[in-house]
């Protein structure tokens, strides 16, 4: 029998070298060695306080940890969801089935329904969604309903007090969980969404019309937030 071939991880070449958050210095960062860091920060790290030799080893090792962190989260990743995936029990197994029309939005509906029919255009999408800026022409909709929301919320909830190894979305915030890649049963939710689907074909084919506007999607993630503590 054949063995299938194992997926192979991608990701863009400066996730290892850009944006590195320096939270002693308030600063984030571009890094690929010392001599660009010293060539590109130097004056500005001295203005926040990295001025003796051994402040500016201790940020030298601190962003070669955070690169070898980086490196390595895809294969955690991997370990961490064959892990969830055959220890977790879930609170609320319904949020895992195939997405029915009833988990979502009226409006998500209205407007998925509308990109998808004969004659839709960019006007009478754009009567369907929420303006949050007409100058901008920026623009919302939600998607799922208050109902399923509530039940995601609470799964997470369940979720985030079990001992199941979490995923983080970054060095800014210890206490997110990464909802895609960390549950990884969710993945058949997002995927199965038949609306979700057909919105994202009907507004990619209509929206090409006005070559100033595009989709802006989100990476999936739950932070908590407590009165009076800091969320990360």
């Amino acid at each position: 029998m054949a063995t299938a071939a194992p997926r192979r991880f991608c990701r863009c070449a400066c996730f290892c070298s850009q944006n590195l958050y320096v939270a002693r210095y308030g600063l984030h960062l571009r890094f690929r060695d010392e001599q660009q860091l010293r060539r590109d920060y130097g004056p500005l790290l001295r203005s926040r306080g990295c001025v003796t030799s051994k402040d500016f080893q201790q940020l030298l090792q601190e962003l070669e940890q955070e690169v070898g962190r980086r490196r390595r989260l895809g294969q955690e990743s991997a370990a961490r969801k064959a892990l969830i995936a055959c220890s977790y029990h879930p609170a609320r197994p319904e949020v895992y089935s195939s997405l029915q029309d009833a988990a979502l939005a009226p409006e998500f509906l209205a407007a998925a329904e509308y990109s998808a029919s004969p004659g839709a255009d960019l006007d009478g999408l754009l009567q369907r969604l929420e303006t949050v800026s007409e100058e901008k022409r920026i623009y919302r909709v939600p998607v799922f309903s208050a109902k399923f929301c509530q039940t995601l919320l609470e799964e997470l909830e369940h979720f985030e007090q079990s001992d199941m190894p979490k995923g983080r979305p970054n060095t800014m915030n210890n206490h997110g969980t990464t909802v895609g890649a960390t549950l990884t049963a969710t993945v058949p939710l997002w995927s199965s969404m038949h609306w979700a689907r057909t919105w994202s074909w009907a507004v990619t084919t209509i929206m090409p019309s006005s070559p100033s506007m595009w989709l802006w999607a989100r990476t999936s993630q739950g932070v908590p937030y407590t009165l009076g503590a800091s969320s990360r």
